[in-house]
């Protein structure tokens, strides 16, 4: 399984939690530890005071996000968030949960709207729409309510996927501290960010300096390279953080296959639904993201129950014409014995 946070306590009173990749799972990351792991391993650190929480993420499962946000929120210790490198998305939602915001000068924020995709019909497309809508209504609220700020704002700035320095951070109220700048690098995959804000981190982080990108990726767009070569001395931080490779894919080939995975996906429901003769769940199935197995699991349980309730013997139905006939049948047949 993919464990994309860590979590130890430093002693009786502090701990740390460290999220380092991609939130919870995904059509790319299946096999991915979920936000349960994550709720589970921070009771299990007990009557702790202070935490610090570490970010170096682009996002993820937005109800993961919300899910550890929350957790995170109603902990009684103290949490100081450290934006590492990068807190995008579902990830900038879990920061907000935090009492204070370090943010390195160089390190960034990204806040959007949610996003997904859904294969089925219109009634489909409009219940997706309506749940994104429901969501982003509930974390917009929870960015203005941290920045202070008015929800026209925030909404502008969430529908232009601005990639924003430690500076607007902080002068918009999403952080609260900016120290110096710290060498800085990604260690997953980029395709989650929107192509601007993707490019501009490659830049930062010094990765379009490297090798040239393989065949196949354009100028400009994220591909899978090596590190770049050793940058010149800077100062650094008292305790500086080690600094991985850069891994990035392109985000169109990326996109595509999502896509081309959901499609298969649904067809296997579909095909699943049509032989149990149960057409109707492939609609909830798609909608729950229902793993195959266990779609397979449920539609036997249903055939083999349904085969169980045949078996019984059927009582035949008797019409009331019926019933009647034959009750006059024998008063008539009483009456003639009596007559003889």
């Amino acid at each position: 399984m993919r464990q994309w946070f860590t979590m130890k306590a430093a002693d009786d009173k502090s701990a740390e939690i460290v999220i380092y990749d991609e939130i919870g799972k995904s059509f790319w990351n299946e096999e991915a530890v979920s936000a349960k792991s994550f709720l589970d391993d921070l009771n299990a650190l007990g009557d702790v005071d202070t935490i610090t929480l570490r970010i170096n993420s682009p996002g993820g499962d937005i109800f993961d996000g919300v899910a550890i946000h929350n957790a995170i929120k109603n902990h009684k210790a103290k949490v100081t968030a450290h934006v590492d490198g990068i807190a995008a998305s579902a990830a900038s939602y879990i920061a907000m949960a935090a009492d204070r915001i370090v943010m390195p000068a160089n390190a960034f924020m990204l806040i959007h709207g949610a996003s997904g995709f859904v294969f089925g019909n219109a009634d489909d497309m409009r219940e997706t729409a309506a749940d994104l809508d429901r969501v982003d209504k509930s974390i917009t609220a929870t960015y203005v309510a941290r920045s202070k700020s008015t929800t026209a704002k925030i909404k502008a700035i969430m529908k232009e996927d601005r990639l924003m320095d430690a500076a607007e951070a902080k002068d918009l109220g999403l952080a609260d501290e900016v120290t110096k700048e710290v060498k800085m690098a990604a260690t997953f995959s980029m395709r989650l960010l929107p192509k601007p804000a993707a490019e501009r981190l490659l830049a930062e982080t010094g990765a379009g300096q490297g090798p040239p990108l393989p065949s196949g990726a354009a100028p400009g767009e994220p591909g899978e390279h090596t590190p770049a070569p050793p940058a010149p001395p800077v100062e650094e931080p008292t305790t500086p953080e080690p600094v991985r490779a850069v891994k990035v894919v392109d985000l169109g080939a990326a996109k595509t296959e999502g896509i081309e995975e959901h499609k298969a996906y649904v067809s296997q429901v579909t095909d699943l639904c049509t032989l149990a003769s149960a057409p109707e769940r492939v609609g909830s199935y798609v909608r729950a993201s229902t793993p195959i197995e266990q779609v397979r699991k449920e539609l036997l349980d249903m055939r083999a129950q349904a085969a169980v309730l045949t078996q019984h013997p059927v009582v035949p139905k008797v019409s009331p014409a019926e019933t009647w006939g034959k009750i006059t049948d024998k008063l008539n047949s009483r009456v003639k014995t009596k007559g003889v």
